[in-house]
């Protein structure tokens, strides 16, 4: 996170515990003890109402993409009610500015762009986590209900290898103005790895070799939903201005 601080160290994994807040360090090695539940539900009226103008989102949305897939994927806009299907696509890919963090203490966007396999397995988990979300539920509340919807059969982790694009990376958004800033975490791409750990690629914080992908299970679902995260190239990312 942090693009242009983090450019000058190759993307190390030193790197971003140097420079990043405790949200992105936690994005590698999850906090949980930083912010109490009730501080962080207490945080969710608000941040759950995190609406931009729709064909803003659209865009910002589809930026998480590479190019050559926009034009025929379906795109997701977050609204009172939740996620809302503002564009059917015809390729398979499905895009939105996913707000799963949210219930974790987390302010940033997340454009993602989920393959056929993530769009039949963890898209409607983060659907569901919108709607709980746009209906003010607590995180605690939220975890409840999606861990359910996994122990009922309704949700499914992957079943094959598949992609996630983030080519815009996270990014910050201010609710006073509407307005985008930052990008808090660089462009990268999120390969499904349900169950896999950072143990088991040989990730650990002392991990220091720049470039190394790393797992992140930080989304809704957990290690059902982990991610290898690895850092795109500038020619790939979407950076905002």
């Amino acid at each position: 996170m942090i693009r242009h601080l983090l450019a000058p160290c190759v993307l190390s994994l030193s790197c971003l515990i140097v420079f990043a807040d405790h949200k992105a360090v936690s994005k590698i090695f999850p906090i949980r003890d930083v912010e109490s539940a009730t501080a962080v539900d207490a945080n969710l009226t608000t941040q759950s109402q995190l609406l931009l103008p729709r064909e803003q989102e659209i865009e910002l949305a589809l930026k998480a993409s590479p190019i050559h897939l926009r034009n025929e994927a379906t795109v997701y806009t977050f609204g009172k009610e939740g996620y809302e299907k503002a564009r059917a696509g015809t390729n398979g890919f499905n895009c939105m500015v996913n707000r799963d963090g949210i219930q974790n203490g987390d302010n940033a966007l997340h454009p993602t762009c989920w393959d056929p396999e993530g769009s039949r397995t963890i898209l409607p988990v983060m659907l569901r986590v919108g709607e709980l979300l746009a209906q003010q539920k607590s995180a605690t509340e939220i975890k409840s209900d999606i861990n359910l919807g996994f122990e009922q059969g309704r949700f499914h982790g992957p079943a094959k290898t598949g992609i996630a694009y983030m080519l815009a990376g996270d990014v910050k958004f201010d609710p006073k103005t509407g307005r985008l800033s930052n990008t808090v975490f660089p462009p990268h791409y999120m390969l499904y790895a349900p169950g896999v750990t950072n143990a088991d690629i040989g990730i650990s914080k002392e991990a220091t070799t720049p470039g190394l992908p790393f797992v992140y299970s930080g989304y809704s679902g957990g290690a059902r939903t982990a991610y290898i995260i690895v850092m795109a190239g500038e020619s790939a990312g979407h950076a905002m201005h």
